[in-house]
């Protein structure tokens, strides 16, 4: 299963992250976002890093793209379908090709998965996080039963109210091929963009014991 710890602001905090056994290390460029990443920091080759962006523009993400080395963009807006394409034709023109794309979609009903797969022929994966007051760490869950409804053609990454306790049922999603990784925040802090080390190791131990 793949994980992601997003949310990274502190040198030493992303420094300590980095010993542990994820995949993605996600950065904030959203200035209202108490988590927003405002320097590049050093990431082993094994762990990819993911810029979120909430309704940029494309000027912009190309400049954190250079700017940070990012592996990853993650669109957490209202991006329409034009809007990735456009995105990923800048990519290309810009030797960024290898840059992945993932759409979040924010769920809290069944209605809020329709014209999810509209977006399969412009990004990589899709990642659901829960509906609520702000754009990613509200701490909350969707009800995880309605995954079994859906047919995705991308692969799923979850997201929205992730905690520590939740690693037998996460994992359980995963052995049922319903979602290929976890993205975890505010589950897991201090404070906004501090991470707890101790229950990051914690959670992973666990996620690979329930594997």
């Amino acid at each position: 299963m793949k994980v992601k710890v997003c949310g990274m602001k502190h040198p030493e905090n992303i420094k300590a992250l980095a010993e542990s056994d994820i995949d993605y290390m996600g950065f904030i460029f959203y200035k209202k976002s108490p988590r927003f990443a405002e320097t590049p920091e050093e990431l082993p080759g094994r762990i990819q890093k993911v810029g979120v962006f909430v309704n940029e523009d494309i000027a912009v993400i190309l400049e954190k793209v250079e700017h940070f080395g990012l592996q990853v963009i993650q669109l957490h807006g209202h991006e329409t379908t034009g809007f990735c394409e456009e995105l990923h034709q800048a990519l290309v023109k810009a030797d960024h090709a290898e840059v992945g794309l993932w759409k979040v979609f924010s769920i809290k009903s069944p209605s809020d998965f329709e014209g999810i797969e509209a977006y399969s022929s412009y990004v990589d994966a899709y990642l659901l996080d829960t509906k609520g007051q702000y754009r990613g760490g509200n701490g909350e869950k969707f009800d995880w039963q309605l995954l079994e409804k859906q047919n995705f053609s991308k692969p799923v990454m979850l997201s929205g109210g992730i905690g520590p306790e939740d690693a037998k049922q996460v994992s359980q999603l995963y052995k049922d091929g319903l979602i290929v990784g976890v993205d975890v925040n505010s589950g897991f802090e201090d404070e906004p963009g501090l991470k707890n080390i101790r229950l990051v190791h914690e959670f992973l131990q666990n996620l690979r014991t329930y594997e």
